[in-house]
């Protein structure tokens, strides 16, 4: 395998660019505050991880947080913490369509918090806190992270009717909006919501342990060869069968010049292993399962590029560290992220769902020159640096405290 040529070394000067803040937010005092999401650890997902990011980065600033998310799979821990965090997980009646939890949060009481941060609008769960918060004038903030697609005709009909029914209500009825990009700024003009919406990026935070080598990266992987990796949950979402379309279509005539890795869990796993063993050159795609986090390091620190090629987004975690690690990024153009590469110079952007252009786009990466993947790499570790966690945090904590003093 050929070592990322951008890796320099594993100190990197941050520049405060992007108009974040620069340094640890001065609160007037400390806020009691509910976060409200449907899943949480040990769920796998970037919702949770985004609302557990902002609340160990509140709990580092002197705040009081509290994580209220639905108990799916059960759990024998209904209260508990968590870097610092209250969690308290409540007991579904049923879950509707395998993704909202009918829950009851009436037993808890919310006279405590100065503020409830609600992320997402649909879900049984946001509407009930949501309900509860606005009869007792407690300050709201919602963020929207994603526009999730439905597929089949009577599937967008519904989703439709929900968001006319409840999405718009919940933005409408909070005090302060997120969403993660300009793309879902313009989407929810769109669709008719009106008001301040501030524009605040999902986060990361730096991996510091050292890389080790994936166990599960069989030895005869080449040292001379490059390789395209692929990081995430294996789900529909994430375009995984896009990615195998593009690897046969650049199998077509001969072995492709790269190898494929893998790695992550979900509900596709099972058929991705099949899959594979079907498709030309598979020796040559190798499937890690779940990485640890030295793991993914040694990944982002020995892999010549990334591939994202999801179906839909709102902004992918793994994007950010790559960028951060000076690793060149394929991404599928979905809900303006392609441009967002673009306009960042640190990699290849395709046409989301194009097997075609996502064989292309690998192609074009793998072949291009040591100078061309350290400029793309230099630029993205300068264009992350805007949406390191405790800068995030800091504007969201911006929003808070205006909130407040209205």
């Amino acid at each position: 395998m050929v070592k990322n040529p951008n890796r320099t070394n594993r100190l990197v000067t941050y520049s405060h660019a992007g108009g974040m803040s620069k340094g640890p937010h001065k609160a007037d005092s400390k806020l009691n505050i509910l976060l409200v999401h449907v899943w949480f650890w040990p769920h796998i997902g970037g919702g949770n991880q985004h609302v557990e990011h902002i609340g160990r980065e509140l709990v580092k600033r002197g705040h009081n947080v509290t994580v209220w998310c639905a108990d799916v799979p059960e759990h024998d821990e209904k209260e508990f913490q968590r870097g610092g965090i209250n969690v308290v997980r409540f007991i579904p009646k049923r879950v509707l369509g395998g993704v909202d939890p009918i829950v009851s949060t009436t037993q808890k009481s919310i006279d405590e918090f100065d503020l409830i941060h609600l992320h997402d609008t649909l879900p049984t769960l946001i509407r009930q806190v949501l309900k509860r918060a606005k009869k007792q004038n407690k300050p709201i903030i919602t963020t929207y992270h994603n526009d999730y697609i439905k597929h089949g005709f009577i599937s967008n009909i519904i989703k439709k009717m929900r968001w006319a029914l409840q999405g718009r209500r919940t933005l409408h009825s909070s005090n302060g909006k997120i969403v993660l990009t300009t793309f879902f700024e313009n989407l929810l003009r769109e669709k008719g919501v009106k008001g301040d919406i501030e524009i605040i990026p999902n986060g990361f935070v730096p991996i510091l342990e050292s890389g080790i080598r994936p166990l599960k990266l069989p030895d005869k992987v080449e040292n001379e060869r490059q390789t395209l990796t692929f990081i995430g949950r294996l789900s529909e979402q994430k375009g995984l069968d896009v990615l195998l379309k593009a690897w046969e279509i650049s199998s077509l005539n001969s072995k492709p010049d790269f190898d494929l890795i893998i790695a992550g869990k979900g509900e596709l796993g099972e058929w991705l292993v099949k899959k594979v063993e079907t498709i030309p050159f598979s020796q040559h795609i190798h499937v890690l399962g779940v990485v640890s986090e030295e793991e993914k390091q040694w990944l982002f620190e020995n892999s010549t590029g990334i591939v994202i090629p999801s179906k839909f987004e709102g902004l992918p975690t793994v994007l950010l560290e790559a960028m951060h690690n000076r690793l060149p990024v394929i991404m599928s153009n979905v809900n303006g992220l392609g441009e967002l590469v673009n306009d960042a110079k640190c990699g290849i952007s395709f046409d989301s769902g194009s097997d075609i252009e996502l064989s292309k786009s690998m192609n074009l990466l793998i072949s291009s020159s040591k100078k061309q993947l350290h400029e793309w790499g230099e630029a993205g570790n300068m264009a992350a640096d805007k949406f390191l966690w405790k800068n995030v945090t800091e504007e969201i904590l911006k929003l808070y405290n205006r909130v407040l003093k209205k």
